[in-house]
C-alpha cells in the first residue's frame, strides 16, 4: 500500500476547513484566556509612540526625591514639614493638592499641625486611602491616613492593579474601601464626576516628560511668587529609587507612581474612553480568514491576509484618537496564520518535496513525516543496522548503492508491501497496523538471521546485526514518533535482543533530566540563559551601590527553570565551570559599564563550592576582568562559609589568592550553616551576608532583632563590612539601618531585573554633590 498519495502543495477542501477551525479556536482561546497580552503590550505601545502628544500643562507633579531628600533631610520627615510644604504649593497658587503617600500616625504635635494647615483650605487638599493587599488577594487590609489628618482632608482612592509587566494599563473610576464608596485620585483630577468602580484604558500616548514637574526642595526653598503654579492641580509623591513605586509606562520606560497618576488623570481630561475589548477585531480577522479558507480566490488570500495585518495595526490608532480603544491580539494572531499558511502553501510545499527520495537506494525518505505533523492509527517500525556507518566509510562512492541495494532486498523480505522509508545511517522505517505486531515478531526474528549472513560487496564481506524497535503511541504526530522508535531499537541492540516496545513512561524523568544537561550549553549560547541583577542600597545615604549578578534560564518550551534546579544539574555534571565563567563575564562587563557613572559601583558573583577544589576559578576571574577591563577591587565573590570549609585549606588558600588579587569576598547565608567564630576568621572575607530568613523575621521577632544585632557588631569587630538579604518593607530597612547594617537588598529595594535597568538607578556621585 502507498505510504504517501497526497502531492505537494494539494490541499483538500476538508483539510482547509479543519485548520481554519484549529486557526479560529485558537484565535478565540487566546481572546478568552487574555494570553496574547505580551503581543498586546507591544503593539499598545508602538501605537502610543506614533500618537505620542504633549500633556495639558494643567497638572504638576512635586517630587520627593533625592534632591529634596539631600537638602531637607531623609523620609520620612516630621508631619510640620510637610504643613510648610502645603502652605508654599497654595502660596504659589495651586487650586489643589493630591499627595499620594500615606500618613499613618508620626507624633502627635506634628500631626495636628498637618491638620491645622489642611482646614484653612477647606476642600483643597486630598489625600489618599488604599487597600494593603499583601496577606493575599482576597483578604486586604484598609490604609487610611492617622484620623486626626484625615477629619480635614478630602480622601480619595489610589488603588490599581499593577500588571505581570510592572504597570497598568486599566484604572478604575473609584474603589470601594471597607464598605465606602471613594473617588480615585486621577478622577478627581480629572473633575469627573461619577460613582462608578469600572475600568478605563490610560491614554499613554501623553509624553511623561511634557508632565511640568518641580523637586520639593525648589518649592519650599523659593521665594514666594517664583513657583508658578497658578489654578492648576498638584500631585505630591516619591520620586526616588529609594523607594519601591516605580512602575512602567507602555512605550515611554520605567517612571514614579506620581507620573502614572498624572497620566492617568490627563486621560480623563481629554474625555472618558471606551474600551470595546476583542471582539470586534477578531469579528473583522474571522472574516478574512473565512474569505481566504473558503473562498475561490486563491491568489489574493496573499494581499488580502497582508492587509488585514496593517489594517490591525493601524485602526487602533485611529479609533485611539476618537477615545475608543480595541485588543488586537487575538485578531492579529489569526490575520498572522493565514498569511503564513498562504506563504507556505505557495512556498514551503515546494521546498517541501526536496529531499523526498534518497538518491543512492531509491527509497522514500523519512522528509514524508518529518513534514506531517499529523497522527496515524499505525504503528512505526524502525530498524537499526549495526556499524552501518563504519562500513560505508571502507567502501568507495560507487559501491554503497550496491550495499544499501542488497540491505533493502533483505528488509524487503519482511516488510512485504509496505512502504519501507530510508533513514539516516543505516535506519530504516515502516508504518503497519497495529494487529499484525503479533505476526511481525516472527520476521522481526527471521530478518535478524538473514542479516547474520555476510554481506559481499565486490570483494569484501561484511557481517552486520539488525535490531526492531515499536512505537505505539498513535495519539502522538508521526514526526515525533520517530527518535521513539529508533531510541527503543537501540535499546534492544544495547541489551542484546532482538526487538522492544518504546515505553515512555518508564524514562520521562531520565530523558528530562539528560534533556535540561543536554540544553545547558545551548542556552547559554543562544541567550536562553541570562543574568539578572539585583541592586544593593547603600542604607544610610539610600543610594544603589552594587548589584548581586543571578543567573536565570527562560527555556524556550518550558519557560523560565528555577536556579536551584539547573545549577544543581550544572554542578553534579561538570557544566558550573561554563555556567559560571559566562555569568562572570556578564557581570564583568554590566561592571565596566556601570562605572563610568560610578566607579565605585560593585558587581557581586555566587561561587559554587565545586570550584574551590582547583585552580581554574583564579585564572577564570581573570580572564573576565581583562576581557572586560573590569577591576578587581569592584568585584565581590560571594561564597557560604560552609562550602569554603567544606573544601578545607585549598578553597582557604585559594580564597587568600582571590583577595591577594584585589577581588573582595563576601560569606554569604551567614546563620544558615554551622557558622562559627573559628569559620569566619579562617575565610578572608571583606563582607557578610546576613540571610534573607533573619531579616524578614525582624519586625516579629525580638529574638531574631537580638541576633542580627550581635551578627553586624561582629562583623564589625572582625572588619567586614554588613549587607542584608531578603528586605521586603520599609520598616525592615530603617531597623537595619538603625542597627548600623551597611548595604541592603530585597524586593522592597528591586526585585532582580535587566542590566539596562540596573544603569538607569546609579546616581553618579558628582551629581549628587551638587545636588546636595
Amino acid at each position: 500500500m502507498p505510504f504517501l498519495s497526497v502531492q505537494p502543495g494539494a490541499s483538500a477542501p476538508r483539510g482547509k476547513r479543519k485548520l481554519l477551525a484549529w486557526l479560529v479556536f485558537l484565535s478565540f482561546f487566546i481572546g478568552i484566556a487574555e494570553i496574547g497580552e505580551p503581543l498586546e503590550l507591544g503593539m499598545r505601545a508602538a501605537q502610543f509612540k506614533i500618537r505620542a502628544q504633549a500633556a495639558s500643562g494643567r497638572i504638576v507633579a512635586v517630587g520627593l526625591d533625592d534632591r529634596a531628600f539631600a537638602t531637607l533631610g531623609s523620609w520620612p520627615w516630621k508631619r510640620d514639614k510637610v504643613a510648610q510644604l502645603t502652605d508654599d504649593l497654595m502660596a504659589s497658587g495651586a487650586d489643589r493638592i493630591f499627595f499620594t503617600i500615606p500618613f499613618p500616625p508620626l507624633d502627635q504635635q506634628g500631626d495636628r499641625i498637618f491638620a491645622d494647615t489642611i482646614a484653612k483650605y477647606p476642600g483643597r487638599v486630598f489625600l489618599t486611602a488604599a487597600m494593603d493587599y499583601r496577606t493575599g488577594e482576597t483578604a486586604g487590609t484598609p490604609v487610611f491616613p492617622a484620623p486626626i489628618i484625615a477629619r480635614n482632608a478630602a480622601i480619595v482612592s489610589k488603588m490599581k492593579w499593577i500588571e505581570f509587566w510592572n504597570g497598568t494599563a486599566t484604572m478604575p473610576y473609584g474603589q470601594n474601601i471597607a464598605g465606602r464608596y471613594y473617588t480615585s485620585i486621577w478622577t478627581e483630577i480629572a473633575g469627573v464626576d461619577t460613582k462608578s468602580t469600572d475600568q478605563f484604558p490610560v491614554d499613554y500616548s501623553y509624553r511623561q516628560s511634557s508632565i511640568p514637574y518641580h523637586s520639593v526642595s525648589e518649592i519650599m526653598s523659593a521665594r514666594p511668587g517664583t513657583v508658578d503654579l497658578q489654578g492648576k492641580s498638584v500631585i505630591v509623591g516619591h520620586n526616588s529609587n529609594a523607594f519601591s513605586n516605580f512602575e512602567y509606562i507602555l512605550g515611554q520606560g520605567r517612571t514614579a507612581d506620581l507620573f502614572v497618576t498624572a497620566l492617568g488623570a490627563e486621560t480623563l481630561r481629554g474625555g472618558a474612553p471606551q474600551s470595546w475589548g476583542w471582539m470586534p477585531a477578531w469579528c473583522f480577522a474571522l472574516a478574512i480568514a473565512a474569505f481566504c479558507f473558503l473562498g475561490r480566490w486563491t491568489k489574493l488570500v496573499g494581499p488580502v491576509s497582508a492587509g488585514a495585518l496593517v489594517v490591525l495595526f493601524v485602526a487602533p490608532i485611529m479609533l485611539q484618537n476618537m477615545g475608543i480603544f480595541i485588543d488586537v491580539a487575538p485578531a492579529f494572531v489569526l490575520a498572522a496564520s493565514i498569511a503564513i499558511t498562504a506563504a507556505w502553501q505557495r512556498y514551503g510545499a515546494r521546498k517541501q518535496s526536496l529531499g523526498a527520495i534518497n538518491p543512492v537506494s531509491g527509497l522514500p525518505t523519512v522528509n514524508a513525516i518529518l513534514h506531517r505533523d499529523e497522527l496515524d492509527p499505525q504503528i512505526l517500525v524502525a530498524a537499526r543496522i549495526s556499524r552501518f556507518t563504519e562500513i560505508v566509510s571502507t567502501l568507495p562512492p560507487e559501491h554503497e548503492r550496491e550495499l544499501l541495494g542488497q540491505v533493502v532486498s533483505r528488509l524487503s523480505l519482511g516488510v512485504g508491501r509496505l512502504q519501507l522509508l530510508h533513514g539516516d545511517d543505516g535506519n530504516f522505517f515502516w508504518l503497519m497496523p497495529g494487529e499484525q505486531l503479533a505476526g511481525a515478531v516472527d520476521q522481526f526474528k527471521a530478518l535478524q538471521l538473514i542479516f547474520r549472513n555476510s554481506i559481499a560487496v565486490q570483494d569484501k564481506s561484511f557481517t552486520v546485526d539488525i535490531a526492531f524497535g515499536v512505537d505505539q503511541e498513535v495519539d502522538r504526530p508521526l514526526s515525533h514518533r520517530l527518535a521513539s522508535a529508533l531510541a527503543a531499537a537501540k535499546a534492544a541492540a544495547d541489551q542484546g535482543t532482538c526487538w522492544k516496545i518504546h515505553d515512555p513512561a518508564a524514562n520521562g524523568a531520565q530523558q528530562w533530566a539528560l534533556s535540561l544537561l543536554g540544553e545547558l550549553d545551548q542556552a547559554i549560547d543562544n541567550g536562553h540563559l541570562w543574568v539578572a541583577y539585583q541592586p544593593k542600597m547603600e542604607l544610610a545615604s539610600r543610594r544603589i551601590i552594587g548589584a548581586e549578578a543571578l543567573a536565570r534560564w527562560t527555556h524556550a518550551t518550558r519557560g523560565p527553570i528555577g536556579p536551584d534546579e539547573f545549577i544543581q544539574v550544572a554542578e553534579r555534571h561538570g557544566r558550573i565551570e561554563k555556567l559560571t565563567a559566562f555569568v562572570l563575564n556578564d557581570a564583568a562587563r554590566v561592571g565596566a559599564e556601570a562605572m563610568r557613572q560610578d566607579p565605585d559601583f560593585c558587581i557581586s558573583v555566587n561561587i559554587s563550592s565545586a570550584l574551590l577544589a582547583s585552580r581554574n576559578i583564579i585564572d577564570m576571574v581573570r580572564q573576565a576582568l581583562a576581557a572586560n577591563a573590569f577591576p578587581a577591587a569592584n568585584l565581590i565573590l560571594e561564597v557560604t562559609e560552609t562550602a569554603a570549609m567544606a573544601e578545607g585549606r585549598v578553597a582557604i588558600a585559594l580564597l587568600e589568592e582571590l583577595r591577594d588579587m584585589g577581588v573582595r569576598l563576601s560569606i554569604d547565608d551567614y546563620g544558615t550553616g554551622m557558622s562559627t567564630l573559628e569559620y569566619l576568621r579562617s575565610i578572608p572575607a571583606t563582607e557578610l551576608k546576613i540571610d534573607k530568613q533573619f531579616s524578614m523575621a525582624l519586625q516579629s521577632s525580638a529574638e531574631d532583632q537580638a541576633v542580627v544585632q550581635s551578627t553586624i557588631e561582629l562583623a564589625h569587630a572582625l572588619g567586614m563590612i554588613v549587607v542584608a538579604e531578603g528586605i521586603e518593607t520599609a520598616e525592615t530597612l530603617y531597623l537595619l539601618d538603625q542597627m548600623g547594617c551597611e548595604i541592603g537588598q530585597g524586593y522592597h529595594i528591586c526585585r532582580p531585573t535587566d542590566w539596562e535597568t540596573i544603569l538607569t538607578m546609579i546616581p553618579a556621585p558628582a551629581r549628587i554633590v551638587a545636588n546636595g
